[in-house]
């Protein structure tokens, strides 16, 4: 195995109440949970999916746990697929099982999975997303929980194009996620916040457009809501569209997420190296 360096998308989950009328529900046959009590082990709850995926006997993406330590999980998940290879002059069509890390921490305050970049078994980390995704919501919805997760982005980055094109700007669309976490969602704006739990929304959107032939004012830092929604969404809550006069290309935020680089050698190293390499990762 050479040196070579891998790199982690981060992304954030998002563990929500299906229903949100205060009632009883019955999950399993001799229990019934209110909606606070799924929200308070929602985690718990997560993590004997998690758990669950060790049988997993997806044939098209296999499943390994590598390590599972203190609500910290490693997997592997491969794609089945074929490739072609010559041997003694002649084409070979053989078995290909490419992987890619994907790893959890499921602590109630953090919430976050990385995702490795492995384009010989998917195009982007987003396909795996998509595909986790829809694992977890079927394994979920007995739990009465819903998933959505979104990728972690630089709000740095973002300021920074905006203030290059501070008098330019025509077009912002915000996508946030119904708050889940609440060491991030403070920073959304309140009325927000309300909206989208009186309407039972997980993911709303928000949508500001300048007149013809003018240009969208106060988009800055000093601006609390616009300030906010900024803030909230670069930590895995959400992301943002946003278009400029005269440039086709609109911005997205999806297109600049937080990456984290590691050698291979020390993801495959020895275990109590491995554990706190990838602790690290999504901590």
């Amino acid at each position: 195995m050479d040196d070579k360096l891998i790199n982690f998308h981060i992304y954030r989950y998002h563990l929500l109440p299906i229903e949100t009328a205060n009632r009883q529900i019955d999950l399993f046959e001799d229990k019934k949970f209110t909606i606070d009590e799924i929200k308070q082990r929602k985690n718990e709850f997560f993590g004997k999916v998690l758990d669950s995926l060790v049988d997993s006997k997806n044939n098209n993406h296999p499943l390994k746990l590598e390590h599972n330590e203190d609500d910290h999980y490693l997997f592997k998940l491969a794609q089945k697929k074929t490739t072609t290879i010559t041997q003694n002059f002649e084409n070979l069509v053989i078995d290909d099982e490419p992987y890619v890390y994907v790893i959890f921490n499921n602590k109630s305050n953090v919430q976050k999975i990385a995702i490795s970049d492995n384009s010989d078994a998917f195009s982007n980390p987003d396909v795996v997303k998509n595909i986790l995704k829809k694992v977890f919501r079927k394994d979920l919805e007995k739990f009465g929980l819903n998933i959505e997760l979104e990728a972690l982005y630089d709000k740095v980055e973002f300021w920074s194009y905006v203030g290059k094109h501070q008098k330019e700007i025509t077009y912002i669309n915000f996508e946030f996620i119904k708050p889940n976490l609440a060491n991030i969602s403070s920073s959304l704006p309140k009325v927000f916040k309300n909206f989208a739990d009186n309407t039972n929304s997980h993911e709303s959107h928000i949508t500001i457009k300048a007149p013809e032939k003018g240009t969208l004012e106060n988009i800055t830092k000093s601006n609390e809501d616009i300030k906010g929604l900024v803030d909230y969404t670069s930590e895995g809550a959400g992301s943002i569209k946003l278009k400029v006069k005269n440039i086709r290309k609109q911005l997205n935020t999806k297109e600049n997420p937080v990456i984290f680089q590691v050698k291979e050698l020390d993801i495959e190293g020895p275990a109590e190296q491995v554990i706190k390499l990838y602790k690290t990762i999504v901590e």
